[in-house]
């Protein structure tokens, strides 16, 4: 008798994203596509076997989503044939290779996902000559980043057990995500949020969001999934060693120094109360962060900088904001925005500007014994106006960002991202100067409702 499929809401972070592709100008926007090049040969036998298996053992990966009556249910499938590809153009010009495999990136990143249907992830090896890349493409709705790197740790243990003519064995169950959701919807019956919902209504009461200024008039109001590109900046050893001896200093987060550079540049660029997003890990606990699924969350951080604060000063505050964050991140950013007021909730729809910081998120990864390097990504479409995601690599921390190019000239995204390492630069010189010496040529303005 076959196993019949597993029938559960979807979370409030995934109903959120449904709604939202629904009107999405580009349905490829929440796509995750990971180029990884590959340093050895890849045995793509032994890789489409070690994808089944990775597949069979963790239920997101075979999720698909039916709405009925304004509800959605997440159907998960029971364990199936699921296939890899293995795809060699002809390309006999070595020097056109690099050309072919982002061509090949993109046209694999943009094939639409039926999310009634499924699946919802997929993976491809990509042969040109003697190169190499893995292609792995999931939606968001059923895996963020962290998950992607779960996902990659144990396609690269069941690929070495594979090669080695072994059956794969991994050292503990996979944690599965119905649990997880069946846990937030005890939390929400449980009145477990009501303290945090407590919290972001005073702290967003009278927020609003902040945008980089365009740098022309779009066509019409920019949405989700509109024309985007990205662009990669690598932060300057000054501003690296600025940023950690402030960090050192205050007992704060890296991330929280790099959210007061921000909030400096938008600050001085026109906005003194600035808003922005910052996505949240969100996985507290040792099965979370085990966990292949969609758990990562938004929130809103709002700063109120004078131009008699110092550096030192604005960084306290992004510290505590911080703290506070992290203390109410768990309750999904749909159901904290459903809570406010309607006047609050008005002004803080469709989040502008985002900060991202992917900590060890695609950092030594492998394919058992074969080592990948991730490439950049091929986005062609933004889900707000700018996105900045920074990681911290062996040779420095190297930002990506995702910008509307509707609205954008490539420029104004460096420009920006130059503001951020001259702030952080001014930190390691003189922490208590204040905020209102400090020049930039970004402009800011408050997000058009």
């Amino acid at each position: 008798m076959n196993a019949r499929p597993l029938v559960i809401p979807a979370t409030a972070q995934q109903a959120a994203r449904w709604h939202a592709l629904r009107s999405a100008r580009d349905r490829s926007v929440y796509h995750i596509t990971w180029r990884l090049g590959c340093a050895g040969r890849v045995d793509f036998d032994a890789l489409a076997a070690a994808w089944q298996t990775v597949t069979d053992r963790h239920d997101s990966l075979r999720a698909r989503f039916v709405a009925h009556d304004g509800e959605l249910d997440m159907v998960i499938q029971p364990a199936g044939d699921v296939t890899a590809r293995l795809v060699e153009p002809d390309v006999p010009d070595v020097g056109q290779a690099a050309q072919e495999f982002l061509r090949l990136a993109v046209d694999l990143h943009t094939q639409e996902f039926h999310l009634d249907a499924g699946p919802l992830a997929r993976l491809a090896l990509v042969r040109i000559g003697a190169r190499e890349e893995l292609i792995l493409t999931v939606h968001h709705i059923i895996v963020d980043g962290w998950g992607t790197t779960v996902l990659l740790n144990d396609l690269s243990a069941a690929y070495a057990s594979l090669v080695r003519g072994e059956k794969p064995v991994f050292s503990s169950d996979a944690i599965t995500f119905h649990r997880y959701a069946e846990k937030l919807r005890s939390e929400e019956a449980r009145g477990r949020w009501r303290r945090s919902l407590d919290h972001w209504r005073t702290a967003l009461d009278g927020a609003v969001l902040t945008t980089v200024a365009h740098d022309r008039e779009p066509r019409r109001p920019t949405a989700v999934g509109d024309p985007g590109r990205t662009v990669q900046y690598r932060f300057t050893a000054q501003a690296d060693s600025g940023r950690a001896a402030l960090a050192q200093e205050l007992g704060a987060t890296p991330f929280s120094v790099m959210l007061a550079a921000w909030q400096i540049v938008l600050a001085r660029g026109g906005e003194r109360e600035p808003t922005v997003g910052v996505i949240t890990m969100n996985r507290s606990t040792r099965s979370e962060q085990a966990l292949v699924g969609f758990v990562s969350n938004s929130c809103l951080v709002r700063a109120m900088v004078d131009d008699q604060a110092s550096i030192r000063e604005v960084a306290t505050a992004a510290r505590d904001a911080t703290w506070n964050l992290l203390a109410h991140q768990g309750v999904p950013f749909p159901v904290v925005h459903a809570a406010l007021p309607e006047e609050t909730r008005s002004r803080l729809t469709n989040i502008k500007l985002t900060l991202n910081y992917l900590g060890p998120i695609g950092r030594d990864l492998t394919l058992g014994d074969i080592g990948l390097t991730m490439l950049q990504g091929p986005n062609r479409a933004a889900r707000a106006d700018m996105t900045v995601a920074y990681w911290d690599g062996d040779d420095g921390t190297l930002a990506e960002i995702e910008y509307n190019t509707e609205v954008y000239e490539e420029e104004t995204v460096v420009r920006m991202m130059r503001d951020m390492d001259d702030v952080l630069v001014m930190a390691a010189a003189d922490v208590d100067r204040p905020v209102g010496g400090v020049r930039v040529l970004t402009r800011s303005a408050p997000a058009a409702r």
